[in-house]
Formats: C-alpha cells, structure tokens, sequence
C-alpha cells in the first residue's frame, strides 16, 4: 500500500525515514519515532496489536489445517471396532444429533453438532476481537495548528483487529460453500452439509465488517480534528474509496442471502447474483488493504478451482468424440413422465460412461428452461449405464419444465457430487429407510442394491410418507422389485392432505406394463393413513431388532428428518452398547439439501 495513505492517520513522515519495520499484512513502521511521545505510544499499540491479530489469525488457521489433517489421516484407518470407541459413537449421537429446539426460530432445522461448533469459531473471534489490545487514550497536538488537538484511542487498533479477521475468515467462507469441496475431500462429509456454517461465517462478517466502518467513521469523523477537513481528505483517498464500494457489496450479499432476500428475489437470482457479487466484493477488499492479499489471493484461487472443476465434470459427461475424430458437446435428452401436474420423472441413458456411488447426486439443466440455471437432484436408480429422477416442478426452471408438456427434454448434468452413504452397510445391518415425498429418491438405491445382491440377512424396512397411495406409481417398477426381492418390507403412509386426481397434462403417461406393475404394488404393499409418528416407528424398529448393528436413512422435509433424528438420537445407549448390546448403536444417514 502506498504509504501516502496512512499520513493522515498515523502521523508518520516516510519521506524522511531513516529506516522502514516491515509489518506483515500492514503498512511498515519509521523508526524511531519522531512525532510527540502521545503520538508515538498510538503507534506503538497499532502495530503491537495488528501483529498480535495476524498471530491470532494464524493461530484459527493453523487450528482448522490441524483438524482437517487428523480427519484425512483417520480416514485411511477402517472404523474401530472397540467397546469404548463404539460406545463413544453412541454417547455422542445421543447427545448431538437433536436440535435446540427452543433456538430453531434461529438455526433451523440443525443438529446441536453444527450449532456447537458455530458457537466454538464465534467465542474465539469474539474472544481474539479484544484480547491483545491495550485500552488507553492518547490526546496529541495536531501539526501546525495550535489549539487543536487529536484524541487516539484503542477504538483504532480493536476497528482494524476486526477488520483483519473479516479478511482471514473469507478463505473459510470460500471453502464452506465450495462445490468442489477441498474439507469433503479430507473429511469425508458431503459439501452441503458445510452450507449452515457457511451460511453463520457471512452473517459474522458483516457483522465485522459493519462494526469496522463504524469504528473508523467515529474516529475519523469524530475524533480526529480538524473538521470537517479531516473527514473531507478521508474519504477521498483511494483505500477509502474501495472500503466504501466493498461495504456496499457486502450489504447486498448479506441482504440477499436472507430469508426475505430469497424469497423477493428468487433462488436463481440470488445463487447468480451471490457469486458475481462476492467475487467483485473480495477485488474491492483487495483495492482497500491490499497487504492483506495473503487471504484474498486464496479465496479467488478457491473459487475459480470450483468453477474450472465444475465445468470439468460437465465435460467429461456430455462431450463425445465424433468418428471423424471432432469432438462434440450434447445434451442428454430425457423422457418425461407427469405423474401428478407437479411431479415429474425423468429417465436417461448416458451416452458415455458415468459412474457414481449410492447417494451422491447430481446438477441437472434444462436447456428449454434456460442453460444458466441448476438444481441438484439424486439419481433413484443404481449406478449404471441409466439414471432415473423423481422431482416435484415447485417454481421456475422446473415448473416450466412441467409447464411444456412434452414427452422429453434435453439435459446437462453437473456431478457426481457427495459420498457414498452405504459403506457402514453390511449384509447383517438392520436398515431403516425412511422418506416423505420426493426424498425416496434418496433412500430406494440402497434397497435396490440390498435386493440386486441377494445376501442381506438383516431386517429391511422401507417407510415411504406420501400425499396419497395413487404416488407409488412414480416408482412402480422399483417397488415391485424389491417386493419380489422378498428382502424389503415396505410400508406407505399416506397422510390424505391431498385428495385431488392428476391432471391430463398431455405428457406421456405409465405404459401399460407400468399401469400393471403399479396396481399389483398397490395391493401387495401394506398402507397406513393419516400423520405418521416417526419417532414411534424408529424405535419399534431398533426394539425389534435381534442381532447386528442398525442404521437408519432418512430424507423428507425439515420436520421429518428433524424428528427422526431425534428419534435416533434417543435409541443410542452409550451404557448398553458399553455392555455388548449393539443394538443401541443406531447410526443416521441424512439428505440436507434443499429438494
């Protein structure tokens, strides 16, 4: 930064300086000090505590490396089998996969695990926000105007330590919401299950950030003299200019990442809009303090590996060699079945090879809809040459989809993202699957793999909540297999919220083999009706359990996953598993993204 800028406020004469000290991420230091002794004990606290805030800052990110190392090193290392480990699993499931349900009007739908650890990261900020500053308060004669005189207070170092940590909390911000996601790759844990804590680090950030402006605008416009002479000359030098222009971004990512934001306008624009506008954002932040680029350079670097990978995988799906050795981008066209005027299923054949794993997902476009648009969608089908998706046309992109009326559409996906979610499934797991609506497509691919095998000996039980018993026709065919698979017992529960038939849409509809399939699914699956308790049907299902470990799989809206894992969370006995009673020991696999 051109020392120029800090005249103003540090008082400092580098013209003549004898000798520069080099301050990481600040503007270096004259020494001596030549200015008055009240001047130079400010200078003195401003560059002891901006040091101490990039030790400080270290010391977060050393913390964060350390952990995602010691995940990536257990992660080569297969699951203890030990009475003590398994036991711990237990105690902690127990007591932190529910929420705090008296702060959901907060949080939402999020474990006390998420919420903790948001709590952990605020309380060392908050923490680290004041620690290392002394609090003192310096009044000094202003240069060349006697009478007039400046009031320096620590309100300066604590403004910048906040600042300093907005600029080194950004990479964290930037890893949290990455698709292509570096912490997934060492942990082990979906990408979206990192969007809550990416979600709470922007809200801190502004926070920061506001409390930053706020700080320098009262001393800049209050405390240093005179006025308005002072605050005329601040605001026009360059660093100021970008301070404002990057304030003014952040307002409008924070605003449009709320609630209402997204609701006014829409989820689209707001992805669009999110990413333009925090890319243009970390740029401003780099014109305002442009020594701090040691975290802004990561962040864009981040980013960009996100989006050149994005495009890669697209890529590697939908461009095909053609014989006269060209190569050719296509879209996949897919077969639309209307079950209901809101429920579509897509069927694809891959043109080339794609392989994925039970539970990952993938981004599907709708190149009628508009190419600048994605939703991520889980294949229902096994991993093969075929995909099939069941999803409900809610607004936008897929509602116009619904809206066309035509028996198929062109695609471009984006994936495979996420894990495979059947790696603790052994042929003597008990398994719980348990879905409402759309989310089946989450859950039915582990019981199809479970029927395809042939080897389980273990209890399989599908729950299956639905508006109406007609919706088993989305999935007739799978049905009817795992039926005959005589491996899966599955229930439908319909809560009878809607009783209206399905529109003739002019889409094509069931064949006549489906229509049979359908009807003998009906028949031969057994129904409940009316609002299912989730928490009684996972733990009659652990209490009939007789040998082996049980887990339970889960996807639906935020109230049923939220009481499902409540319902597991209280099946974990650290005591009973302690005891060899393995019963206790239910594990939950959970969809949280948005459907």
């Amino acid at each position: 930064m051109d020392h120029s800028n800090l005249h103003a406020r540090h008082i400092q004469d580098f013209s003549n300086a004898s000798q520069i000290e080099p301050h990481w991420g600040y503007a270096g230091r004259v020494v001596p000090c030549t200015n008055d002794a009240g001047s130079c004990a400010y200078l003195d606290e401003v560059y002891r505590g901006h040091d101490r805030g990039m030790l400080y800052s270290g010391i977060l990110w050393s913390i964060i490396g350390g952990l995602l190392l010691i995940f990536a090193i257990c992660r080569h290392f297969p699951p203890s089998q030990h009475r003590w480990v398994r036991a711990g699993q237990a105690w902690s499931r127990r007591w932190l996969l529910p929420e705090f349900r008296s702060l959901r009007w907060l949080f939402g739908h999020t474990t006390r695990l998420q919420v903790l650890v948001l709590a952990a990261t605020c309380a060392y900020l908050f923490v680290f926000s004041f620690a290392g500053i002394t609090y003192a308060k310096w009044v000094t004669p202003v240069k060349n105007s006697p009478g007039v005189y400046n009031t320096r207070t620590s309100l300066g170092p604590w403004a910048d330590r906040l600042g300093l940590l907005a600029y080194a909390l950004t990479p964290l911000s930037i890893l949290l919401a990455n698709r292509e996601s570096l912490l997934s790759l060492c942990t082990g844990i979906p990408y979206h299950h990192f969007n809550f804590l990416h979600r709470w680090l922007g809200h801190v950030i502004f926070a920061q950030s506001v409390l930053h402006t706020i700080g320098w605008c009262v001393i800049e416009i209050r405390l240093y003299q005179p006025q308005p002479a002072v605050a005329k000359a601040w605001i026009k030098q360059l660093y100021m200019v970008w301070g404002v222009v990057a304030m003014i971004l952040l307002i409008l990512l924070w605003g449009l990442s709320t609630p209402w934001g997204r609701r006014a306008t829409g989820y689209e624009f707001f992805r669009k809009s999110h990413y333009v506008l925090a890319m243009v954002y970390i740029g401003a932040c780099w014109g305002h303090w442009a020594n701090l680029k040691c975290f802004l350079l990561p962040s864009l670097i981040l980013w960009f590996i996100d989006r050149g990978a994005r495009l890669a995988r697209t890529a590697l799906i939908h461009y095909r060699v053609l014989p006269g050795g060209k190569g050719m981008f296509t879209s996949i066209p897919a077969s639309v079945t209307q079950y209901e005027s809101d429920v579509l299923r897509l069927d694809l054949a891959l043109p080339n090879p794609v392989s994925w794993e039970i539970g990952q997902h993938f981004y599907l476009t709708f190149v009628q809809g508009g190419i600048w648009q994605s939703h991520p969608f889980t294949p229902l089908s096994l991993p093969g040459k075929r995909q099939a998706y069941v999803l409900r046309a809610k607004s936008g992109e897929t509602r116009r989809v619904a809206a066309m009326e035509k028996e198929s559409t062109p695609v471009i996906l984006t994936g495979p993202y996420g894990s495979s979610i059947v790696q603790s499934v052994t042929p003597i797991t008990n398994v719980l699957a348990v879905a409402g609506g759309t989310g089946i497509a989450f859950v039915l691919p582990i019981l199809l793999d479970i029927a395809r095998r042939k080897q389980h000996t273990a209890k399989v039980q599908l729950f299956w909540v639905v508006r109406a018993q007609r919706h088993v026709e989305w999935i007739a065919e799978e049905l009817d297999a795992l039926r005959k698979s005589g491996l899966v017992s599955v229930t439908i529960h319909s809560t009878g919220s809607e009783s209206h038939e399905s529109l003739d849409t002019g889409l094509s509809t069931p064949s006549e083999d489906q229509a049979q399939s359908k009807a003998q699914s009906e028949k031969n699956l057994p129904s409940m009706a009316g609002r299912p308790d989730l928490r009684d049907v996972v733990r009659r299902f652990v209490e009939s359990t007789e040998i082996g470990d049980n887990c339970v799989f889960v996807s639906g809206p935020g109230g049923m996953t939220s009481d499902v894992r409540d319902a597991v969370a209280g099946c974990n006995d650290a005591k009973a598993v302690w005891a060899g009673d393995r019963r206790k020991e239910v594990q939950l696999v959970y969809d949280e993204r948005l459907e």
